[in-house]
């Protein structure tokens, strides 16, 4: 538990709590920030007759933050559409062309998810249309806010736990504190909260979100949607021991892939009945796998890329820019080097900007603000857009600001086991600690190279093969040239996991890393 910042001179109670959070108790002492009564009173006073517009952004916390609220206007039998910018053509953001389209075409009320807190000018223009706005928001919060009848952005004054929430995880908890939907309605709807939770790498060291995204998995696992159902069937993920690298591994990249490559609009149909789910399942695991072969593309043009005068902030123009997010997260944790990664669209310069522990994306950003079209995002990730004619002169700086970075080492806590002393039973114990994610990993397992080795290829395409050790074997994904040209090797980090497959549940183990002497 010291891994978890508990000793062993901390109150059985807090163990209790740490490890099984209460959700009720938590949400009763929850502070969002800003009084909210009115936006409370606003959903409850629509009717049949109400025509309500939903915002939302196009990643995986827009979509289900926009399906929640969609929901809180739907039980009031109200008429009620949405809409979420186009990634490439508009960007991050409550964009001042839209409100004014809504404003023209008139509606009773306007709820923003996951954007608008900062969008001044479009909020006004819904303003002076006569228009209530509701803005649930999670992200930081540069100057002014824009002025809308109420807003619920945790990280303007609201508390710890708050501030730690992602946007579905605010409307969520709103809703609950207002009493908006029975008890039972709002459980059901923790699924898309777990989603969201596990898609915006928002700290599960809080005991509130673990108890979020623990609730959510048993709603998945006993009554989710029927749209999620059909997409755990395709992609072979037993609901009944679904876990959250099930969630962040296969079934969130299909949904994040509506938005990279098409429209987000086709994720958030599946969150909904509807007579065309399984062919909409069948359009997103198609655009995840066309995702999937785009970055490997952009993969290999920048492992291959000769070293130039930019090292960090690279650019082709044959990239698609709806990969370019994932493609520099996974650059970015490989190299722990900052990186940003731009792709033209028209005149606009679209960019992602990943940093690793130490760095700051948004203050990055932020100095460049002048140059820049459009920008936002979170510490370690950002968007930003820059007009083709001051690219030259951000490339450079940005080049010169991500070079003089200076990155903290991460320390890595391993528990020494070997796999031969691991079994279900006593992994299911350490389970006890999950939901793992950001900031409350699996526990990551060291075990010393006990001489005896046999490496085997398992699939067709020879990059995974099994590390036989004696009766105890390791799964490397994608590892078989790392066995080419290992040196002595020291030992082994690998991570237990509990694999399902017809029915059938076995313990797994999964090499993270081969410990090697130095040369």
């Amino acid at each position: 538990m010291e891994m978890r910042g508990l000793t062993a001179d901390v109150m059985p109670r807090e163990v209790e709590n740490w490890l099984s959070p209460h959700l009720p108790r938590l949400l009763e002492k929850l502070d969002l920030g800003a009084e909210n009564n009115r936006a409370a009173e606003l959903v409850r006073g629509l009717t049949p007759t109400s025509n309500v517009v939903v915002y939302g952004d196009y990643d995986v916390d827009g979509i289900s933050a926009t399906a929640i609220a969609m929901e809180l206007a739907l039980v009031r039998g109200a008429h009620v559409r949405y809409f979420i910018p186009h990634r490439f053509n508009q960007g991050y953001g409550l964009h001042k062309e839209v409100a004014t389209t809504i404003a023209k075409r008139g509606c009773d009320l306007v709820i923003v998810v996951d954007c608008g807190s900062q969008d001044v000018e479009a909020v006004d223009t819904l303003k002076k249309s006569g228009i209530p706005v509701i803005i649930f928001d999670h992200h930081l919060v540069e100057g002014t806010p824009a002025c809308c009848d109420t807003m619920i952005n945790p990280q303007i004054s609201g508390d710890a736990a708050a501030k730690k929430l992602c946007a579905t995880g605010v409307i969520w908890c709103w809703a609950w504190q207002n009493e908006l939907l029975t008890e039972r309605q709002l459980m059901r709807m923790l699924d898309v909260v777990a989603l969201a939770t596990i898609a915006d790498c928002v700290s599960l060291a809080s005991s509130l979100n673990r108890a979020l995204v623990r609730e959510g998995l048993k709603s998945i696992r006993t009554h989710t949607r029927p749209g999620l159902n059909i997409l755990m069937e395709q992609l072979g993920i037993a609901p009944s021991s679904i876990d959250t690298e099930d969630l962040a591994m296969k079934i969130i990249p299909c949904l994040n892939a509506a938005g990279r490559l098409y429209l987000a609009d086709l994720a958030v149909d599946i969150l909904f009945p509807s007579k065309n789910l399984a062919s909409n399942v069948g359009r997103l695991i198609a655009l995840n796998r066309k995702r999937r072969e785009l970055s490997s593309k952009i993969l290999e043009q920048v492992d291959s890329a000769e070293k130039g005068e930019y090292k960090y902030v690279l650019t082709n123009s044959d990239w698609s820019v709806g990969v370019l997010s994932s493609v520099a997260s996974r650059i970015c944790s490989e190299r722990n080097s900052p990186v940003a990664l731009v792709a033209a669209v028209g005149d606009i310069m679209r960019g992602t900007l990943r940093m690793p522990a130490g760095g700051d994306a948004v203050g990055v950003l932020k100095k460049l603000a002048p140059l820049l079209n459009t920008w936002g995002g979170h510490r370690l990730a950002a968007g930003f857009s820059v007009k083709s004619e001051n690219w030259d002169k951000l490339r450079g700086m940005m080049e010169t600001m991500l070079s003089e970075v200076k990155v903290v080492g991460e320390k890595e806590d391993l528990l020494y086991w070997n796999p031969l002393n691991m079994d279900m039973n006593t992994w299911s114990e350490a389970v006890a600690l999950g939901p793992f994610g950001m900031e409350n990993p699996a526990p990551m397992l060291y075990a010393p190279y006990g001489g005896q080795m046999r490496v085997v290829p398992l699939g067709k395409t020879g990059k995974h093969v099994k590390v036989e050790l004696g009766s105890a074997s390791l799964l490397a994904f994608g590892a078989a040239d790392m066995f080419d040209s290992r040196g002595d090797i020291d030992g082994w980090v690998y991570k237990p996991r509990l694999d399902t497959w017809r029915n059938v549940t076995s313990l797994q183990f999964i090499l993270e890393k081969m410990v090697v002497q130095e040369q």
